[in-house]
């Protein structure tokens, strides 16, 4: 078979204005791929051509018309004869015309396939010169190991034609000559075969896992796997498809190395995870999560519809995230979405998935027992003094517990209604977070001619969420579209819209706290309140008491031109805007709430009192960026280069208003208020800032085994002074491919792949602020002659001198893959020093309410290790893979504001005074510690005292300061005589020797059974008094260890995947009303009170214990001694953050696990479609973890969280 010289072708509200708007891009794009597909699709009989030849042969004529038409001629050189001449003389004739001239005498046939190819063979007789008969092509097709493939599939290019091959990997298919067969299956590679002669072929497709030739994205850029020499990790669209997860980026938990995924709510619209790459590189909260790049452009991660996916690389050390510079200082996300194929006819897939939703935290759990409740909040009075009246009288608590025996349908009560509503038992986890139905669709239809190529999706996502009135509905719609206008020029646009509409519930969890059993949350169409009045906060109303929605509309839409300039020489400009509405319109809503068992109405909000808010936030940001690429080859060297500018603005300003009073309640829109109050105004500031770049990057290979890669980007930022706004970010990186070595030759049946790699660079971060470095004003009142006038106050101090922060980071790493590419392994050490790290210091009260300036105060170091490990094999018609990875990072403050000292200073005269430079040098916040060469934010606290048991030391009369209780709490009468003992003992100036946090012995004191004492830690007899014996725990919220591990297997069209993820050595700190704690400070009406509490507080009796000095709780059988928290009423400033109260939240979580049985070929075809898919999928399965919060995913609340959802579905995929 020959092939001729191919040539290409030649060729009213504002939420409508919006969506006008987004319609109108959409429209456009449309426009556009139409266009294209006009500009790349030719009807040879429309096609005129003027020829005159004489004597030529047959390949000559063929040759003049591909130079004037777009036509390709395939044909064999047995068919068409070298010496064969013939002459034409046409004038502006079809191609159809001039071929069934030249080839009817030849006795030749002719026919146009698709992507304009001609294939020319021998003529039947009696045939016109365009008949083309199909010919039965049948083969087998195995893998490297000569085993068969089944279920490979086998089509005819440009069509939706073909066949499936058959267990033993056989197949049977009718192709034209010239016809190209697609053989392709996942995992392994594909493979196209052009039909000539030969009507039977033996196909060999080699496995795709890992193979060095695959193509990794990169900054600005692609590059093969097997020439990175920077720290990439990568991952396919396999493990992303058909998740039920309601957003992309908590489907990418313990996918990648080194990179630590927690999704922090479960709320829909707030379920987006938190992403770290080699942990946390500066203070900015702003700034602790990656860059996200989509498609060439910097977007929120949670906008892209997980199914447009084509494949996610994370850019985790300087070389291959410093061509991104000031941006990419915490590592980068370059997310690509599908595109259409060149060649391939249009195809339509859907994916459906139907999922039932439902808590899976374990901690909601509250007393449901009323009488109980009753008991246990009684002890709150007598816990602090015996004889106090109490709140609820014994006579309600035994109705209540006689009416825990009856009929809950029987009305034998005095208030003739039911049972279950005169005493009601409520759980109310049981009725605020209910299962669910969500729905998640997306349709998509790509494909491409040899000069266009297109896909068009949309997205619909319904996630009513568990708790009612947060629920969200998400659409999204895509257009990629890429047209080649003739042989050096392309044009393309990847667009993209979302609008998301958010119920407006309150997840202010803070009104979990005051919730009763005793209360009916919901019955015939009315909300309740505590049947004996002791409580109306229902939790049910006040979620449901706001009506309304959140709005956000966004678009994000990018156009770009390539051109071809010479040959290796190419460049390309692209444009990128966005714009995000986000608008809100609430207002109250009337909730009456009834006694159910008086029939008592309790109204809500009048209309007097009614407010009603909207407000509207506009977020815009454009990118222009310009590149010049290079690639040539020069024998066994390979150059290529970029060079590029691009230039980001970004906007914000927005306007909220909140009035009072409506006309009516069923008429709550904005312009109905009667303002009864006057208007809240409110909304953001306008804020803007800006960046100019200008980078570049050269790659050299020698014999595709020496690499070297340079790159440099310099950045210059608004948000710094004149003099200090640009910044240099550098780096250097090379690998050495062993593998490739002439001595590794003899290790080539086992070794596939060795290569060592390192990286030197430099990356920078911003500040959160966009005006920091200017001093900042607001206005002020002031007296002046007896009047009050406007003016001016300075809110912070500028500082000209900020600049950028640095990260320099080092990397050193080994790649190896063994027998064929089964086993591979990849390790990677690095250290990443931030300097400069941009921070407000605490400034001196003298100088009264003015904010510090932000200063670059602080180093930062993270270093760690990375490994991953993987095996994918295929026995017979089993394919199996298993891929795990494992990184350990550890954190620490390198500079701050100097080195901590504390310790003992002896004066000349022989005086000890505790001395420490605390307050000078280090940050204390709540429980935690910035301090330098300590992990950032490590928990600071206290310990509980740890004692020997022991009243007095030997001589039985001086008291032991390592006596007391074993763990702190004073459980005994021997652990109270020993506190009592040791406040008695006097100093030589008659003063008290110990001092235990300046409380006193008694019922209503700190020093009593159930209450704890802290330890003295510096030995000044101080136990817990002061921040002296507080102490660096060596702990904090960040995991040290994050692992990951990846099952999947197939077979006969079964297939089951799982993930594993999990975050080891991290710790939550908890002391939460109703969980571990029910203080002094914590009781109010209707307040919480923990499940089983009256075995996991301490008690002792109270009349006893403040009566009889001989009482020990230690031989009481009615008290609970061991009980692991403090009494019930413990005194809230006797209280010290103590390590009892700090939780390892290490976990193991089964992230996902899906099994799918895709149909056999043979049975789709009969419905039209080409793969036919139905699967089942849980996510967030089960957690294996001794945590006791919601869950340690989220975070340290107890209760207040809205919990991640544990997610069962089933799904459909299937392709036309």
């Amino acid at each position: 078979m020959q092939k001729s010289t191919c040539h290409q072708a030649r060729g009213g509200s504002r939420m409508h204005l919006r969506l006008g708007k987004t319609l109108l891009i959409m429209k456009l794009s449309l426009a556009f791929l139409l266009l294209g597909l006009q500009l790349s699709a030719t009807n040879y009989g429309q096609n005129t051509i003027s020829l005159k030849e004489e004597h030529v042969s047959l390949t000559e004529i063929f040759k003049k018309i591909e130079k004037r038409s777009p036509y390709r001629f395939y044909f064999s050189s047995d068919v068409v004869p070298k010496r064969y001449f013939t002459s034409v003389y046409a004038k502006d004739a079809t191609i159809s015309e001039v071929l069934n001239k030249v080839l009817q005498d030849a006795a030749l046939a002719w026919k146009q396939l698709p992507n304009n190819r001609i294939i020319v063979i021998a003529r039947e007789s009696g045939a016109d010169s365009t008949a083309v008969a199909k010919r039965t092509i049948t083969g087998v097709v195995k893998d490297p190991a000569g085993l068969p493939l089944a279920n490979v599939s086998v089509t005819i290019k440009g069509t939706a034609n073909g066949v499936t091959t058959s267990e033993t990997g056989r197949f049977s298919v009718s192709a034209n000559p010239g016809d190209v067969l697609v053989f392709s299956i996942v995992g392994y590679e594909t493979k196209e075969i052009t039909i000539a002669d030969q009507d039977s072929f033996d196909i060999i497709l080699a496995p795709v896992e890992n193979k060095l030739e695959e193509v990794v994205v990169v900054g600005y850029g692609v590059q093969k796997r097997v020439n990175l020499t920077g720290a990439v990790a990568t991952v396919s669209a396999d493990k992303l498809e058909s998740r039920a997860t309601m957003n992309l980026s908590s489907s990418l938990s313990g996918l990648a190395s080194g990179v630590s995924v927690n999704q922090g709510s479960g709320k829909p619209g707030s379920d987006g995870a938190s992403i770290r790459i080699r942990g946390v590189g500066t203070f900015n909260s702003s700034y602790l999560s990656p860059l996200v790049i989509v498609d060439g452009s910097e977007a929120s991660i949670n906008s892209v519809n997980s199914e447009d996916v084509e494949s996610i690389s994370f850019l985790k050390d300087a070389a291959s995230a410093a061509i991104y510079g000031s941006r990419g200082a915490n590592g980068v996300l370059l997310i690509t979405t599908k595109k259409g194929k060149k060649g391939q006819a249009p195809r339509i897939t859907y994916t459906g998935l139907l999922s039932n939703t439902k808590m899976s935290g374990k901690a909601f759990r509250f007393e449901d027992n009323y009488a109980e409740y009753m008991e246990m909040a009684n002890r709150w009075y007598t816990n602090a003094k015996w004889d106090a009246t109490t709140k609820y009288t014994k006579e309600a608590i035994d109705e209540w517990r006689a009416a825990e025996g009856k009929d809950p349908n029987s009305t034998d009560n005095p208030y003739g209604v039911p049972n279950y509503l005169a005493y009601p038992s409520t759980q109310w986890s049981d009725y605020l977070f209910l299962p669910s139905t969500s729905q998640k669709h997306t349709v998509s239809v790509s494909g491409g001619s040899e000069n266009t190529t297109y896909l068009l999706s949309f997205g619909h996502l319904n996630n009513p969420g568990t708790l009612q009135n947060t629920g969200l509905k998400n659409y999204q719609g895509r257009v990629n579209l890429e047209t080649r206008i003739n042989k050096f020029l392309k044009v393309g646009t990847q667009t993209y819209a979302t609008f998301e509409r958010t119920q407006p519930g309150n997840t202010d969890f803070t009104y979990m706290f005051q919730n009763t059993p005793a209360m009916t949350p919901y019955y015939d169409g009315m909300y309740g309140i505590a049947v004996d009045n002791s409580s109306s906060n229902n939790l049910l109303a006040t979620v449901v008491s706001r009506g309304g929605s959140y709005d956000d509309t966004r678009l994000n839409t990018t156009w770009y031109a390539g051109v071809d300039i010479t040959k290796g020489l190419s460049a390309q400009v692209r444009y990128n805007y966005q714009t995000l509405f986000s608008e809100t319109a609430t207002y109250s809503k009337k909730v009456d709430k009834k006694n159910f068992r008086t029939g008592e109405i309790k109204p809500g909000v009048g209309s007097s009192d009614a407010t009603t808010t909207r407000g509207t936030t506009r977020y815009a940001n454009n990118t222009a960026t310009a590149t010049l690429n290079y690639m040539r080859s020069f024998g066994d060297h390979s150059i290529t280069g970029l060079l590029g500018a691009e230039r980001y603005y970004w906007n914000v300003k927005g306007f909220s208003a909140t009035r009072t009073g409506l006309l009516d309640l069923s008429l709550p829109d904005f312009t109905a208020a009667l303002d009864k109050l006057p208007p809240t105004l409110g909304g953001t500031a306008e804020q803007d800032y800006a960046v100019v770049s200008y980078f570049g990057r050269l790659n050299y290979a020698y014999k595709q085994r020496y690499l070297f890669e340079a790159n440099v980007r310099r950045d210059g930022s608004s948000r710094f002074g004149p003099d200090y706004r640009w910044g240099m970010f550098p780096s250097f990186s090379a690998g050495w491919r062993i593998s490739e070595e002439k001595f590794m030759e003899g290790t080539k049946d086992v070794l596939s792949n060795l290569k060592l790699r390192g990286s030197w660079g430099q990356l920078g971060n911003t500040t959160s602020g966009y005006y920091e470095w200017q001093a900042t004003y607001g206005s002020v009142n002031y007296s002046f002659d007896g009047n009050v006038y406007d003016g001016l106050r300075k809110g912070k101090i500028a500082n000209s001198l900020l600049h950028w922060e640095s990260a320099t980071s080092a990397d050193i790493g080994i790649e190896a893959a063994f027998l064929n590419n089964r086993l591979t392994l990849e390790a990677d050490y690095y250290s990443r020093l931030t300097k400069g790290i941009l921070a407000a210091p605490s400034v001196y009260l003298t100088m009264g309410t003015i904010g510090a300036p932000t200063t670059n105060t602080s180093d930062m170091r993270n270093s760690g290790f990375e490994f991953s490990l993987g095996w994918r094999d295929r026995v017979k018609e089993f394919q199996y893979s298993v891929n795990a990875n494992f990184s350990v990072n550890k954190n620490i403050i390198t500079q701050y504001k100097g080195k901590f000292t504390e310790g003992w200073v002896t004066d000349e005269t022989g005086n000890r005074t505790w001395v420490t430079n605390r307050g000078d040098v280090a940050d204390v916040s709540g429980n935690t510690i910035r301090v330098e060469g300590h992990p950032y934010n490590e928990y600071y606290i206290w310990q509980r005292h740890q004692g020997n048991g022991n009243i007095y030391l030997a001589d039985g009369v001086t008291p032991d300061p390592n006596g007391g209780p074993l763990d702190g709490m004073i459980r005994t009468k021997a652990d109270l005589d020993w506190v009592k003992a040791m406040l008695a003992q006097k100093d030589a100036n008659g003063k008290p020797r110990y001092n235990f946090n300046n409380q006193s012995v008694g019922q209503n004191g700190g020093l009593w059974y159930g209450e704890a004492i802290y330890a003295d830690l510096n030995g000044d007899g101080m136990y817990g008094t002061n921040d002296n014996d507080r102490f660096f725990t060596g702990k904090s919220s960040m995991p040290k260890f994050s692992f990951g591990l990846n099952l999947s297997a197939a077979w006969k069209g079964i297939d089951l995947n799982m993930t594993w993820a999990g975050n080891l050595g991290m710790y939550y700190y908890i002391y939460e009303r109703g969980f571990n704690s029910m203080s002094s400070s914590s009781w109010q009406e209707g307040t919480i009170v923990a499940l089983n509490a009256r075995n996991i507080y301490y008690y002792s009796d109270p009349q006893k214990a403040a009566t009889d000095p001989n009482y020990d709780p230690a031989t009481d059988p009615n008290a609970n001694i061991n009980a692991p928290y403090l009494r019930i009423g413990n005194i809230a400033s006797a209280y010290r953050s103590n390590t009892n109260d700090l939780y390892n939240a290490s976990y193991v979580k089964l992230k996902t696990l899906q099994i799918g049985y895709t149909f056999p070929k043979p049975w789709t075809t009969k419905a039209y479609a080409n793969r036919v898919r139905l699967f089942a999928s849980a996510e967030n399965v089960f957690t294996i973890t001794n945590f006791p919060g919601v869950d340690p995913e989220i975070g340290g609340g107890g209760f207040q969280s809205y919990p991640i959802p544990r997610i069962i579905s089933g799904g459909l995929n299937i392709t036309f």
